[in-house]
Order: structure tokens, then C-alpha cells, then sequence
């Protein structure tokens, strides 16, 4: 029997912003309404700029050489090293896709949700952070099998507690529990959502049948692959929370986020089942350094997570560290760079 073969493109999606920046400091500052400035994120590690962006172009680059193209999103931003003119390369601001009445925007929720109307984009899409690398060779079947992203569909339950964060999930699972019967979709793909590959986070999935509706799903921060049809067809089904969202100028608590979009593919069965922790690695960068950076430099990963934790009195020598070890296994120029 042969065995059918895929091929499409596949296209990276990565948001960014320089927090450093004084222009757009002053632009923040005079948006933000003065009463909300202590509820809403603007800490020095949300905004922050390390210097390992364009080692997350050459991980591109050399790991991940299927790639169509790269979809660049900023405010207007551009590093000065950057490339605009490489064929790969699509560097667009957030006037190019959004609406005008949206902007400006300082929450990632409006960037996500309108993602489909990026001129060009892929049907096949991974969804990328800026803290987000590839550090060993990967192939297509990494974030796509059989025509699907690969996903895990781990069930759980939001903890008691409150957040700006856990109320915007509590948001997205509102929306799909209005479209989707836990029942059917637990039936019509069993073996998806109880799979071997997960080993004992089944346990999760187990627990999470005595309630009749979707409590949530298991989300580890890792880059995300979409079918660009399962936003619009969320824009068809849920138009009112995503139009509320993209007009929500700093993030709120009556937002959904991408994690909407997610949850519909996990519950319409178009993701092909994977263990979230097979090949990647999620760290903060107050952990052990050494283990950081030898995870990097032995490339002990296909995808590495570096997430910027609260960290201020060793912060340069630990980040001139992380500097090093990327420079030893990405130390040439990628397509991206000048």
C-alpha cells in the first residue's frame, strides 16, 4: 500500500517588540490608562531585549530549512541587523494586517487573534514567541503529521486562583464548550485524547471525565502549530469575543488568546497526538546556567524554551552566558542578517 504523501508549505509566525525602546515607551505610557497601570503586565522581563533574536533566525536557518517564510510582526520596530530585502523574510507592522481602529496595540491577544490575515501566510503555521529556539535539526513532521499539528490533548483544570491570565482561559473555554460536546468529541477520536504518548499525563485526562464539560487542557509553552482554516473558522463561530479582543488595546480579563484557537483544533480532532515533552525543554533563565547552556551547546534539544523569570542581580552574566552558547552552535550569518 503506498503511503499518501504531504506536502505543503510551512511558514513561521513570530511577534516581537523592543521594549527598550524610548519611542515606544512614550507611546505606551500615554495609552495606558493611568487607573489600570498597577493590573496590567509591563514588567522588564515581558518587554525586555536580550540580543537573541537573530539566533533565533539563524536556529531557523540551519534547523528548520523547510520553512516558506517568515512571518516578522512588529509595531514598526527593526533591528538594525536585520535583513528586510531576504526572500524568506516577510517583516510586517501591525498596521499592515490589523485594524486601524485597533491600534495602537500593547497586548499580544489582538496580534494572535487576526494572525489568518496576514498577507501570504501559509494554511500550515507554527506560532512562535521570542523566547522560542530551535537549537538542533528538525524536519516538517516536528510540527506537522499527516497534514495536522502535532498537539497533545492532556485534559485539566484550571487552578482557584486569581488572574487577569486565568480569566482569559476560563474565556476561550467558555467558547468552546458552547461549540463543542465533550462527549462526541471524546468518542469520534478516543485514542487522541488517551494516548500512549502521553504516558502517565493520562492520569490528567482520566481525572478530568467526571465533568461533563472541557475543564481545559494541559498548555506548555512551546511554539504552536495552526491550520489557518481553524481561525477563520473561530472568526465564523465566535466573531463577538474576538472582535471585543481585538479592540482590547492592553490585555484584560475579558480577552480569549490564541489558546482558543488551539482548543478548537484539540476538539475537532485535526491535531496528530505527540508527547509535549519529547525533544523540548522549557527553562528560566534564573535556573541552573550550566544546565542551560550545555542543553544549547550539546544540543541536547530540538526546542528550547528560555523564559525571562524574575532575574536582575547575575542577569548580564547570565544572559552573556546564553549569548556564548548559541554563538557556538549558530555563529555564521543567516539569510536574515545583513
Amino acid at each position: 500500500m503506498n503511503k499518501k504523501k504531504y506536502n505543503f508549505a510551512i511558514d513561521f509566525v513570530i511577534p516581537w517588540v523592543d521594549g527598550s525602546d524610548l519611542k515606544w515607551k512614550k507611546s505606551f505610557n500615554q495609552y495606558c490608562p493611568k487607573e489600570k497601570q498597577k493590573s496590567i503586565d509591563i514588567t522588564d522581563e515581558r518587554y525586555r531585549d536580550y540580543g537573541l533574536l537573530k539566533y533565533w533566525f539563524r536556529g531557523v536557518e540551519k534547523f528548520a530549512p523547510y520553512v516558506r517564510k517568515v512571518h516578522f510582526i512588529t509595531n514598526g520596530q527593526k533591528p538594525d541587523w536585520l535583513n528586510i530585502n531576504y526572500e524568506k523574510l516577510n517583516w510586517l507592522k501591525h498596521f499592515d494586517y490589523l485594524p486601524a481602529d485597533c491600534l495602537p496595540v500593547f497586548s499580544a491577544n489582538p496580534i494572535e487573534m487576526y494572525m489568518h490575515k496576514i498577507k501570504d501566510l501559509s494554511e500550515h503555521f507554527v506560532y512562535f514567541n521570542d523566547d522560542l529556539f530551535l537549537t538542533d535539526s528538525t524536519s516538517s513532521d516536528f510540527f506537522f503529521k499527516k497534514g495536522l499539528p502535532c498537539d497533545y490533548a492532556i485534559s485539566n483544570i484550571q487552578k482557584p486562583v486569581r488572574s487577569v491570565m486565568r480569566n482569559i482561559v476560563l474565556n476561550d473555554l467558555t467558547e468552546i464548550n458552547e461549540h463543542f460536546n465533550k462527549k462526541s468529541y471524546f468518542k469520534k477520536n478516543p485514542f487522541k485524547y488517551i494516548n500512549k504518548k502521553y504516558g502517565k499525563m493520562n492520569i490528567r485526562t482520566i481525572a478530568c471525565m467526571l465533568w461533563n464539560e472541557t475543564t481545559g487542557f494541559q498548555n506548555y509553552h512551546l511554539a504552536q502549530p495552526y491550520l489557518k482554516s481553524t481561525l477563520e473558522e473561530v472568526w465564523e463561530k465566535c466573531p463577538e469575543v474576538l472582535n471585543e479582543t481585538i479592540h482590547s488595546r492592553f490585555r484584560n480579563e475579558n480577552d480569549v488568546n490564541q489558546w482558543l484557537f488551539r482548543y478548537w483544533q484539540l476538539c475537532k480532532g485535526t491535531f496528530y497526538p505527540i508527547n509535549p515533552k519529547k525533544d523540548r525543554k522549557y527553562f528560566e533563565i534564573n535556573m541552573n546556567i550550566r544546565e542551560i547552556t550545555d542543553a544549547i551547546k550539546n544540543q541536547k534539544y530540538k526546542e528550547i524554551i528560555l523564559n525571562d523569570a524574575l532575574c536582575k542581580s547575575d542577569f548580564e552574566y547570565r544572559m552573556n552566558a546564553i549569548l556564548h552558547a548559541f554563538e557556538s552552535i549558530l555563529p555564521e550569518k543567516s539569510g536574515f542578517e545583513k
